[in-house]
């Protein structure tokens, strides 16, 4: 399990990026307008490249209700509950009922993760083309937030993500 820790530097605002392609590295870079500088379409489209590659990109927004979290694991975990040893108590009638003992699995430990900054846009990215209203990204978006309503019980007509590209919706 996991616990969100939220500190006070933590009011940083960013744009998610999903880019097409696999960059094996996991720490911070100094990215510079050299390097990464996308500019926006009059259709609200994002246009970039990415090492000689033309990248288009769609913006979704996420729902008023929601807010993206970029988090940071750490070493830390949340301290578990101690739980008493006392025994079970008996009266007269029960010394003749067997009482089985229960095996109780330890809690499981809950990792501490920082959050590094929120954001309140993806933008996915494609090669060439914008990302269509079936891009496995787009669609995993829309049913977390599907997801995540079932299980908090809000109603729901039918949950779709906004685009900025006019007249199109998921």
């Amino acid at each position: 399990m996991l616990a969100l820790h939220q500190s006070s530097s933590s009011s940083h605002k960013s744009t998610a990026n999903i880019l097409p392609c696999r960059i094996h590295h996991d720490g911070p870079t100094k990215v510079t307008k050299r390097y990464w500088s996308p500019q926006e379409g009059k259709d609200g489209t994002k246009t970039s490249h990415f090492r000689g590659r033309r990248l288009r990109g769609r913006v979704i927004k996420l729902p008023a209700d929601y807010q993206g979290v970029v988090a940071k694991s750490t070493d830390r975990y949340l301290p578990q509950p101690i739980k008493s040893q006392s025994g079970p108590t008996f009266t007269a009638v029960d010394e003749d009922i067997e009482i089985e003992e229960e095996e109780e699995e330890p809690p499981e430990p809950v990792r501490v993760l920082d959050q590094v900054s929120t954001f309140d846009e993806v933008i996915v990215w494609d090669h060439d083309r914008l990302p269509s209203s079936d891009d496995p990204f787009l669609k995993g978006i829309e049913e977390w937030i599907s997801f995540a309503e079932a299980i908090h019980g809000q109603p729901v007509e039918k949950v779709s993500i906004q685009q900025t590209q006019t007249g199109s919706k998921s």
